[in-house]
């Protein structure tokens, strides 16, 4: 198994590892035995893990001495870089769930999350937040709805600086919020960065949630709350026809017609 890692650290899928094994020693491998085997690896520190979307290996650095529980870890750490796309999925996990809560919408609200990494091309420089999140609601005294939306700009772990903070404040020229993201675990030397970077995003009214642990939604944390921008409606709406299918669109019309599905 060791031998069939990439030497530059890039993941293999478990899956795809026991197919590998079972290639080159032309015979089934049951999953039993893959799974024993590989824990013996990451027991010696020989290699590291990352989980989630099904589980994944990359081959760590040799070591000269046999390393410690302690130190087989920070080396992981090192090698284990989550790169953005990967990402992705848990940002959008935590939307959909603490983040949407957090924004305590009424029962008959509406919310849509939408990828938007990809999307768009004529409107400029850093005008492709990652991800938008839409909540629309109908006043119950007073007459009318609203519609609110939240840019998310996500960073890697070596990726959160200056320009990072005025690209997620760019996105909020078609958006009423724009945040930062970044995954910073626990213990990252990137932390010095981080009163840098709050205070930064405090200045310019831009939102900073630091994702501690991909792998848990609720380990992200709101440390800077985003200052609401105010974009016109029209700027807006010319933005989400653009982005938002026909389902989400009527998703959130239905909420502010009174009646979310």
């Amino acid at each position: 198994m060791e031998a069939l890692l990439p030497a530059d650290g890039t993941p293999v899928l478990n899956r795809v590892m026991r197919m590998m094994l079972c290639r080159d020693l032309k015979r089934d491998i049951d999953q039993d035995s893959f799974f024993a085997a590989r824990d013996l690896l990451l027991k010696e520190g020989r290699i590291g893990r990352l989980r989630g979307q099904g589980g994944q290996l990359f081959l760590l650095p040799p070591v000269t001495k046999a390393a410690t529980p302690v130190e087989i870890e920070d080396r992981a750490r090192l090698v284990r870089q989550w790169p953005e796309a990967m990402l992705m999925l848990p940002l959008r996990r935590y939307l959909e769930s603490q983040f949407q809560k957090g924004l305590d919408l009424p029962p008959d609200a509406a919310c849509v999350v939408v990828d938007t990494s990809t999307m768009g091309s004529g409107l400029g420089r850093w005008a492709r937040p990652d991800f938008i999140l839409v909540s629309a609601m109908r006043f119950k005294v007073m007459p009318g709805s609203q519609i609110e939306v939240h840019s998310f700009e996500l960073k890697t772990e070596d990726g959160a600086n200056d320009t990072a903070v005025y690209e997620a404040l760019a996105q909020t020229r078609f958006t009423h919020f724009g945040h930062l993201v970044w995954h910073l675990p626990r213990g990252s030397k990137a932390e010095n960065r981080l009163a840098d970077i709050e205070m930064q995003c405090e200045e310019h009214g831009v939102g900073l949630i630091r994702m501690t642990d991909p792998d848990d939604t609720e380990a992200c944390e709101i440390m800077v709350d985003p200052k609401r921008k105010q974009t016109s409606a029209v700027t807006v709406d010319g933005f989400l026809e653009s982005r938002l299918s026909e389902s989400q669109r009527k998703t959130l019309l239905h909420a502010m017609n009174g009646a979310a599905r």
